[in-house]
């Protein structure tokens, strides 16, 4: 019997057991913690994908803007993090469980032990639906722990808000959170980063015409079509005649327009961020792409193909948007871009 086919009955199990779990008791007196103490906190996700870890920083800076001086130490699977992260000082510490506990047993049982000899003012789990989060949470030796909003009413669909609002819960219990603004994803790129960004895409692109940057890649179902992108592509060149058209390609060099316009290539996800930096907008199926995207300050549109939970993964903040592709026909699409290319 293979390990997939164990996943039902284990989620099922791990369902079961953290279901009870609740919040800790008493978590009002949190708002009584001194705002400049170096109180300590964990946030739990191990997760090892790039868009769920670039969906904690939201999280991450609510955390640094109600208690300016704490120390974040982020539970999380695989490096992706250590890169990620690197520019984020008030990060103290990130405990990469490995992605394959079973090829690396005595690293995962280290890092458990770590986990619980250490001490946290407050832990957190980051996604309320991820059972490891929570396991992870309860195993830890925080004086309070929060595992979600409970019942609160109105809590936020999209899964980087979600724990934001519970924390704001806990401090703020009647506060009214309908229109609060949350922070956008983030990955802080320095000035240097953002000045190499310039230069790769001027080099690219070898002109002074603003940037239009698409991904073409997406895992599944959620990949679209050559057919679609080629179409989409076509439509684009047609108009956005003033524009360059950059791809920026994924692990395994692929292409869903068989390299027809410029394109990029890094393993460096802090100057893949700084290339999108530089654009006028990102393009992109839903993917940690789009996520990173996300990060910076070029707007994002996310193109979502055969699923039905928009909601909780698409970009938000500024102009930020996703679209249905299921739904909406490539010249909508086209007007939808027209919109967000046009200067306020």
């Amino acid at each position: 019997m293979s390990f997939k086919k164990l996943n039902f009955p284990k989620t099922k199990m791990f369902n079961f057991f953290t279901s009870s779990l609740e919040n800790s008791k008493r978590l009002e007196h949190l708002i009584n913690l001194p705002k400049d103490k170096n109180i300590r906190v964990l946030i739990a996700r191990p997760n090892h994908r790039l868009g769920n870890q670039l969906l904690l920083t939201p999280l991450i800076k609510e955390i640094k803007k109600e208690f300016p001086n704490c120390k974040i130490h982020l539970l999380v699977n695989g490096n992706l993090s250590l890169i990620l992260f690197s520019k984020l000082r008030y990060v103290e510490k990130i405990i990469n469980f490995p992605k394959k506990p079973f090829n690396n047993i005595f690293r995962y049982l280290g890092n458990v032990i770590r986990l619980i000899t250490n001490r946290y003012d407050v832990a957190i789990a980051a996604c309320h639906h991820s059972n490891s989060s929570k396991i992870f949470v309860k195993l830890s030796r925080a004086k309070y722990k929060i595992y979600n909003a409970g019942v609160s009413a109105n809590i936020p669909k999209h899964i980087a808000k979600a724990p934001v609002f519970a924390l704001k819960k806990v401090l703020y219990p009647f506060k009214d959170l309908n229109n609060y603004k949350y922070s956008k994803l983030a990955i802080k790129l320095t000035d240097e980063e953002v000045a190499k960004g310039h230069r790769i895409v001027k080099n690219s692109c070898r002109n002074k015409n603003k940037t239009i940057c698409i991904f073409t890649f997406a895992t599944g179902k959620k990949c679209h079509s050559k057919e679609w992108w080629l179409a989409f592509y076509e439509q684009l060149k047609i108009e956005f005649p003033d524009f360059n058209i950059l791809e920026i390609l994924p692990i395994g060099n692929v292409s869903q327009i068989d390299f027809e316009s410029e394109h990029f290539y890094s393993n460096d996800l802090r100057e893949i961020a700084s290339v999108i930096e530089n654009s006028a907008i990102f393009i992109g199926a839903d993917s940690g792409m789009m996520h990173l995207s996300a990060c910076t300050n070029t707007t994002t549109l996310g193109l979502f193909n055969n699923v039905k939970n928009i909601e909780v993964y698409k970009p938000y903040g500024g102009k930020n948007d996703a679209v249905g592709t299921t739904t909406i026909q490539i010249s909508n699409l086209i007007e939808k871009i027209k919109y967000i290319l046009t200067p306020n």
